[in-house]
């Protein structure tokens, strides 16, 4: 008898770790931004890596997620969207063509890289009865050659963000900023990962331009602005829109540098700009900006990990504080990250407002993919605009630990 307790109790222990449950079922994330600290411990590391993988864990059967981004290779990531795909929920991924390695190729195995419905798929293997609509949404790996939606081999797959359609309280989660799925992306980046929970217009936009994405063919129309609730969104963007038509030229030129009561600092905008690359013309023309900005009395702090010399002495002169958040930990320039000589750097790309925007008084951040750079010009990039002073609130804060203790 005790055998056969035994027997059973062995097989129930096998079956548990073979489940295809979700770990999390009941899990919902936070809203708003988490950081990872890549001079922090293994969890500190992993905060935005953990918080991706528990949301993945969360979303129950039949339901949908999609993940764009830059690069990818992290298979505690792979094992979680294995376990969602393995309880019916459809799997989309979109990347860039950069670093398809061996946990990217295991996955494109894994899901195909077929992004029409089909009857049956990994994620939804019927075998029996009649074939029937709707067919399950279909789940696939798609490397796109160069931009998804601009075409162009020396353009890039640049966005970072996460779909969910639903989680541990039903409703649907989009999460986007300056994360990739890779190792680095946690033990030598500093990244933003920001999270907006039951906005199903968000979703649905989001979806709409990853739709466009899987299809790997050049979009008339690139760049997409739409309004989702209280937040601003911008997808791609338009190479031909140059000079003062560029959109982050526009953004800067609705700053008002006379802050509204309540706002600013003693009657002064405050602008916050962390920003992993800025270079180029692009970067020079942006930089210039900033400087009028600077001049006119808003009060510009910079920190970037990439700047032109150019750029750097430009916002220099115009009385911009800038440091670099590109740390060379042992004094060596032939060693660090891609040969850059930095072991540890920001690679993230937002900026914060306290003061006048667009006319009107204004608390909030732009964050997401895109660098102030020639390339993103030609790039599926996103931007998002969080107006709320509780997102203001905390990038400042992590703005100046990075300023005091991580910066030269």
């Amino acid at each position: 008898m005790l055998k056969r307790v035994a027997a059973v109790v062995a097989l129930a222990v096998v079956l548990g770790c073979l489940s295809t449950a979700p770990a999390r079922a009941s899990f919902t994330p936070r809203p708003g931004p988490t950081w990872n600290n890549p001079r922090g411990n293994y969890a500190a590391r992993n905060v935005n890596m953990a918080k991706v993988r528990h949301t993945i864990d969360s979303v129950p059967r039949n339901g949908v997620i999609r993940i764009a981004v830059y690069s990818y290779n992290r298979r505690d990531i792979g094992d979680a969207l294995i376990r969602a795909c393995r309880r019916h929920v459809s799997v989309q991924l979109v990347l860039n063509d950069n670093a398809i390695g061996v946990e990217a190729h295991r996955m494109m195995r894994y899901l195909g890289h077929d992004i029409r419905p089909k009857y049956r798929d990994r994620c939804h293997p019927r075998r029996y009865g009649p074939k029937r609509h709707p067919y399950p949404v279909p789940s696939y790996f798609k490397v796109c050659r160069g931009a998804c939606r601009l075409g162009g081999e020396r353009s890039n797959q640049h966005s970072k963000f996460y779909l969910f359609s639903a989680t541990g309280n039903g409703k649907p989660v989009v999460m986007f900023g300056s994360n990739n799925l890779m190792s680095f992306a946690a033990n030598v980046h500093w990244n933003d990962l920001y999270t907006v929970v039951g906005n199903q217009k968000m979703f649905d936009d989001f979806s709409t331009i990853f739709a466009q994405m899987a299809q790997d063919r050049w979009h008339p129309h690139p760049y997409v602005a739409v309004q989702d609730g209280k937040y601003a969104v911008e997808f791609g963007s338009d190479p031909h829109a140059v000079g003062p038509r560029d959109h982050i030229y526009q953004r800067l030129d609705q700053v008002g540098c006379r802050a509204p009561a309540g706002y600013g600092d003693r009657g002064r905008t405050t602008i916050r700009i962390m920003m992993y690359g800025w270079v180029g013309a692009r970067g020079l023309m942006l930089a210039r900006k900033v400087a009028v900005l600077s001049r006119a009395g808003c009060r510009v702090r910079v920190l970037v990990s990439g700047a032109g010399r150019r750029v750097h002495a430009v916002l220099h002169r115009s009385g911009v504080a800038i440091r670099r958040s590109a740390l060379d930990l042992d004094d060596d320039p032939l060693t660090g990250f891609d040969e850059t000589g930095w072991e540890v750097f920001s690679h993230e790309k937002w900026m914060s407002l306290n003061g006048k925007w667009a006319g009107h008084p204004f608390k909030g951040v732009w964050t997401g993919s895109e660098n102030w750079s020639n390339v993103s010009r030609f790039n599926d990039e996103v931007t998002v605009q969080v107006p709320f002073a509780s997102a203001l609130a905390a990038y400042n804060r992590h703005f100046e630990y990075i300023w005091a203790h991580h910066s030269q």
